[in-house]
């Protein structure tokens, strides 16, 4: 496996890109900044905010596998992050329930960090 950091556009925002993902967890509120991987055909969004940080990862066609998502935790975050993160398979249906919208992708997984 192997991830990649791809460029962002100077116009990019997190709200075009995860409308209503980003909704849910931030509202209207700012994020410090973000970056934008890639695994494979895995989506990869890690978001710096002022109270958390996120971890969103999103696939088109699949779920996306444990290995994976401990892949990316291995390479983004420190082995001292490690026991404060919290891993939430089900926030596609959680986003869903609480927007009353469907999500455009076929699994969701967010990884949260609090400050």
């Amino acid at each position: 496996m192997k991830l990649i950091e791809n460029p962002i556009r100077l116009n990019a925002s997190l709200h075009k890109m995860l409308p209503y993902t980003m909704r849910y967890l931030y509202g209207q509120s700012t994020v410090k900044a973000f970056r934008l991987y890639t695994l494979g055909s895995v989506h990869v969004y890690f978001i710096e905010g002022f109270e958390k940080d996120e971890l969103v990862m999103t696939h088109d066609t699949r779920n996306i596998k444990d290995d994976e998502i401990d892949f990316v935790i291995e390479k983004l975050f420190t082995a001292a992050d490690k026991p404060a993160l919290k891993v939430n398979h089900a926030a596609k249906n959680q986003i869903e329930a609480d927007l009353h919208r469907k999500v455009r992708v076929k699994d969701l997984v967010i990884v949260e960090k609090q400050h």
